[in-house]
């Protein structure tokens, strides 16, 4: 199997915002496996939040041995082996995840869905993120979210009743609502979201600073809206430390290393009792698409990256009106777009 990669930049639509900082673009590392004439392609999505970054990947991927799959233990078998080189590099090891399974998918002519039993006929609606912004930019991205259902919206600063007044003024559609951590303080969040609660907002992400469980266990206990974990839940074995803390998990494919920790996350979360939001970074297609082969089997989902971005190399469309696309063709069922020069290890 040979491995193969393209240092990308994620060209967003409009400066991203959210509690502690803003951008206008996202590093990413795209890889390609070729096996037997097949092309399996991956994603690593690197916000400047992360630890990680394009020249640490490519770092990663050279360390990287990958024999031929043929079966869905073969591919386990090689995440084993990656996850194992060294800790963290999650964005890098759902590039070669992600890729796995595409490439996999295509040997077996089936799409990944189909090789995890997903029954692909339900998919739920997909958030549009609005970002923090001046009031007539936030009414510009209301106008372009008018196909979707459900709006995610950042907060975490002094305006943030104003800015849901704002919205409110626009639309009634449902809201879910992303505090990046900014109330950290119990008696406010528990006062702001109960204010919330009484305008249509489905769920809280991430309200306090991630390792303050204390903290997020007693807003849980007292919250009128689910308190869903972010920052605070990264891979497979952090649900029994937050599981008490939350009412429910957003699994990212960047953090918890792609789609076969994703699935265990989701068969373990259920077994708990927790709620599940699959959500993203800025990304292309290609990870998008690979979340949605998982997403019947989740509760709320927030799979926009690739609508947020005007640079997007894969062609693969992943929602209609906000409802989400189970991607036709086999694996991910994405296509590149135009001939991009992957570059050898």
């Amino acid at each position: 199997m040979r491995l193969s990669y393209l240092p990308y930049n994620l060209e967003l639509k409009h400066e991203f915002r959210i509690s502690y900082h803003s951008r206008r673009s996202t590093p990413a590392v795209l890889i390609r496996l070729e096996q037997g004439g097949l092309y399996g392609y991956g994603e690593a999505s690197l916000p400047p939040y992360l630890t990680e970054n394009q020249e640490s990947v490519l770092k990663f991927l050279k360390k990287v041995y990958l024999q031929d799959i043929f079966t869905l233990d073969d591919l386990r078998t090689a995440l084993k082996a990656v996850d194992s080189i060294e800790e963290g590099n999650s964005p890098a090891k759902a590039a070669i995840d992600i890729a796995l399974h595409d490439l996999l998918g295509k040997l077996l002519k089936k799409s990944c869905s189909e090789i995890y039993g997903i029954n692909p006929i339900s998919l739920p609606f997909t958030s549009f993120t609005i970002g923090l912004d001046t009031d007539s930019v936030i009414r510009e991205k209301l106008k372009e979210a008018e196909p979707y259902k459900i709006l995610k919206i950042k907060l975490g600063t002094d305006r943030d009743k104003e800015i849901i007044k704002l919205i409110r003024g626009e639309t009634d559609k449902p809201l879910y609502v992303d505090a990046n951590q900014a109330w950290n303080n119990f008696e406010y969040a528990l006062e702001i979201i109960s204010w919330l609660a009484e305008n249509n907002i489905v769920l809280i992400e991430q309200p306090m600073l991630k390792n303050n469980l204390d903290g997020s266990m007693e807003l849980k206990e007292n919250s009128p809206l689910p308190i869903i974990a972010d920052e605070s839940f990264q891979r497979f074995n952090d649900l029994d430390k937050i599981m008490n803390a939350f009412h429910g998990v957003n699994i990212k494919l960047m953090k918890c290393t792609g789609i076969s920790e994703a699935y265990l996350i989701i068969k373990r979360a259920r077994e708990l009792g927790l709620r599940i939001m699959m959500g993203c970074m800025t990304e292309t297609s290609c990870a998008i698409s690979a979340a949605i082969q998982l997403a019947p089997l989740i509760d709320y989902a927030d799979l926009d990256g690739n609508l947020l971005i005007g640079n997007d190399p894969f062609l693969c469309r992943t929602e209609r009106e906000g409802q989400l696309i189970m991607p036709a063709g086999y694996g991910i069922g994405v296509n590149l777009i135009g001939n991009l020069e992957f570059r050898e290890l």
